[in-house]
């Protein structure tokens, strides 16, 4: 294990977290376990692709984070209850004050943390 590798596991964690943006609200505990089972193998796969035989420069995770994360969310929104999310009988896709609170916390958080997540893998030239 080095840094490398854990900078790819980080990438693969904020793919996983883009792609439950599309799916908070609609889908059950089981359910999400099941999705980020399988889409940690699909990213890696998506990784490998794309970095590996592909040789693309992604500094800053455009193709394989964000486009991965939001398609592969958009993909599985279709799939899961995508009728009864429509509905929202349960007043699920409305925020209470704590949600608003703790969202402007993470967008902080995200402020703060995302040049160096933006610029792990560039090489410097000292």
């Amino acid at each position: 294990m080095n840094i490398k590798s854990l900078i790819i596991g980080d990438y693969g964690a904020a793919a996983v977290l883009i792609t439950h943006g599309a799916l908070l609200g609609k889908i059950t505990f089981v359910q999400l376990y099941m999705l980020v089972t399988l889409e940690v193998i699909f990213y890696s796969l998506n990784y490998v692709v794309c970095i590996g035989l592909l040789g693309a420069v992604d500094l800053g995770g455009s193709m394989t984070i964000h486009m991965f994360g939001a398609f592969f969310g958009i993909t599985c929104t279709f799939y899961f209850k995508s009728r009864k999310a429509i509905k929202d009988e349960f007043d699920q896709c409305s925020g209470t004050y704590n949600s608003h609170i703790f969202a402007l916390i993470g967008t902080l958080f995200l402020f703060l943390y995302f040049p160096s997540f933006n610029s792990a893998n560039a090489i410097g030239v000292a």
